[in-house]
């Protein structure tokens, strides 16, 4: 368990050089470039940014055309594999392309601008297909039915039953004549024609009847002719959609030459994004950064290499500085990295607790599961996808971390004697029939949890030259805790130690917040306090208890119900087979995801809380972004 020693590099080339050595310290990828800062006058800031804009600008385009030709690749993507790699023929290979991949992007481009114009043609023609629809039993033309010298001529929507009132009573009187057209629900669609005299009081009327006045376009066509128009044009729309559909699956076969050249051209990106650090003179320029110190010599050897006349300098981080940090564990601690990144980086000053917290985690992620059955089924699973699938390095470790929980699932099952809900064996612990056990000894595996945690932390404060501290802050309350659980064995030895633990508490508890003995003294006193958060923390270990027992009485209850449905001859027990398969798997799936959140949740609340150190600032080293495909050499001219 450590974080990585980190130093300071300065770096000082020809500016002839710069190219090349970029170059290197990409594909070395352990520099973590950050801003360069000199007294020296005859440096500036490199403030050209020309080649920038315009590079980006290419990069968003060429996003966008992988993003519209995905909907038309056809192949099939492996699930978690690793990414394809290609190497420097192939990259230079793709930049030669680039100026007819760009010739692509635009035609795309263009299609895309054709499909939104025609897009925008289908959406008026359906608003006016939408409109005519009512009126399509309408005999006359529409631009027959207009407001004359002595008559107002009116289209509109009434409810059904005003209408019929209207019809059948007379209410708008002789000089207004109603013709329904077509009716919808409630609503029906009328013509009105009025003579002038009575316009105001019918128009009263319509109002008070809810009269929604339509106006519909002045054809000289009928609305049924001008709706077959309409298909017409409709139809037409359609064919140039489907011409602009397959024009743009044509270029579909591109697509990996696109994701090549968006990867190449982000690593170009990355490294005029770093030259934004430098400083330059008229013919060098300056650059800093952090280098893990293991690597030193490696990367002063590799530069050299490129720029002989390259000065490089490492030198230790300034007092208070912190330098980013990054995790080096043992290969077996490793997956479990990301329980701890996920949290937050440790601070570069603390402690990376990956390795102390590792046994806890696949132990605690095994009680909760707490079938065998289901260990046995991770386990090979997980083993089966990293040889198949050849996963991704992040995909890759979260395999592994499920695998080594699939393990201690397989222990833990054995010993509550569960097997894909069957009791085989005769069991040591039963937590269905006997609790008291099993919850004892969830209790005793979170003291010793919790007691670890003391220990990073009394192990940090002698590390740092604080020994009395360690005694102060964690020995005090290993003696308190421990006695106060003796109390109920050994008595006359759990009350010294208890006794001996809250002396040490009351007097050193307020060391650092005041020099009067009263005031400490009563500090000292609301620490003892912190005795109920112990207890409380103790208790949050019951749910190992809780989830494994979940897990067991779901798979009983699954069997249960496969043998009912068994009974049922035949047909009975190929159900059976498939709600056994089905039932198992989902049990085994929501207690393996629970198992998994509750056990990072043991670590970062009651485990992390008692010594971790956060803050730190990830170690982001300039190196050869991909997205797509990984790059073996990073092309120059790129």
């Amino acid at each position: 368990m450590a974080i990585v020693e980190m130093k300071h590099v300065d770096i000082l080339a020809l500016d002839r050089d710069k190219p090349a050595l970029l170059r290197e310290i990409q594909k070395l990828g352990c520099v973590h470039l950050v801003p360069s800062d000199t007294e020296d006058a005859t440096f500036k800031r490199i403030a050209d940014e020309s080649e920038l804009p315009a590079l980006e600008e290419t990069i968003a385009r060429i996003y966008w055309a992988i993003g519209k030709l995905n909907h038309y690749d056809k192949t099939k993507k492996p699930l978690m594999a690793d990414k394809p790699a290609i190497d420097e023929t192939q990259a230079l290979a793709i930049l030669d392309r680039q100026p007819e991949l760009m010739a692509i992007v635009e035609s795309l481009e263009t299609l895309d601008r054709e499909a939104g114009e025609l897009r925008g043609q289908a959406a008026r023609v359906d608003a006016a297909r939408e409109q005519l629809l009512p009126w399509r039993g309408l005999s006359a033309k529409l631009s027959d039915i207009a407001t004359t010298r002595n008559t107002v001529a009116l289209t509109g929507a009434v409810p059904k039953k005003a209408l019929d009132q209207w019809l059948t009573e007379n209410t708008l009187g002789d000089l207004c004549e109603i013709t329904p057209v077509s009716q919808e629900r409630d609503q029906a669609y009328v013509t009105l024609l009025m003579h002038r005299s009575i316009q105001e009081q019918t128009m009263q009327k319509l109002k008070d009847a809810n009269f929604s006045a339509i106006t519909l376009p002045r054809l000289d066509t009928t609305a049924q002719e001008q709706l077959t128009e309409l298909e017409a044009q409709r139809g037409d729309t359609v064919e140039k959609q489907k011409v602009i559909l397959e024009r743009t699956a044509a270029y579909a076969g591109e697509i990996n030459a696109f994701k090549q050249l968006y990867d190449i051209l982000s690593v170009a990106k990355a490294r005029l994004l770093a030259a934004k650090n430098f400083m330059a003179s008229q013919s060098t320029f300056f650059l800093q950064g952090w280098v893990p110190a293991p690597l030193t010599e490696k990367v002063e050897k590799q530069l050299k290499k490129v720029s002989p006349s390259a000065a490089l300098e490492f030198y230790d981080p300034a007092e208070g500085e912190e330098p980013p940090v990054i995790l080096q564990n043992a290969t077996v601690f490793r997956p479990f990295e990301s329980v701890v990144t996920s949290y937050a980086l440790p601070s570069p000053f603390g402690i990376d607790p990956t390795a102390i917290m590792t046994p806890f985690f696949i132990n605690f992620m095994g009680m909760m599961v707490s079938d065998a059955g289901y260990g046995l089924m991770m386990s090979i699973v997980t083993l089966i996808l990293i040889k198949v699938l050849k996963p991704s390095p992040t995909s890759r470790k979260m395999l592994w971390l499920l695998c080594a929980g699939g393990v201690a699932t397989v222990f833990w099952g054995a010993m509550y004697n569960s097997w894909f809900g069957f009791a085989p064996f005769p069991s040591p612990l039963d937590p269905m029939n006997n609790a008291l056990p099993v919850m004892g000894l969830c209790i005793g595996l979170g003291a010793v949890h919790l007691f670890a945690g003391l220990g990073v932390a009394a192990y940090m404060n002698i590390r740092r030259g604080h020994p009395l501290d360690a005694v102060a802050d964690q020995l005090s309350w290993f003696l308190l805790i421990v006695g106060l659980a003796l109390l109920a064995v050994k008595p006359d030895v759990g009350r010294v130690m208890a006794i001996a633990g809250a002396a040490i508490i009351v007097v050193f508890a307020g060391r650092a917040k005041s020099r009067n003995p009263l005031k400490r003294l009563i500090s000292g006193l609301g620490a003892l306090y912190g005795v109920t958060s112990w207890l409380s923390d103790l208790l949050s270990y019951i749910r190992l208890f809780g989830m494994g027992l979940a897990t067991g009485v779901i798979g009983m209850v699954i069997n249960i119900l496969v043998g009912i449905v068994a009974g049922f001859g035949p047909v009975g027990k190929v159900m059976a087979g498939l709600v056994f398969i089905g039932g198992h798997l989902f049990n085994a799936g929501i207690n393996i995801f629970g198992a998994y959140v509750h056990s990072c949740r043991l670590q970062y609340i009651e485990f992390f809380g008692k010594f971790y150190e956060d803050g730190g600032k990830p170690f982001m080293p300039l190196a050869s972004p991909s997205r797509y495909f990984r790059l073996e050499e990073t092309p120059l001219r790129a």
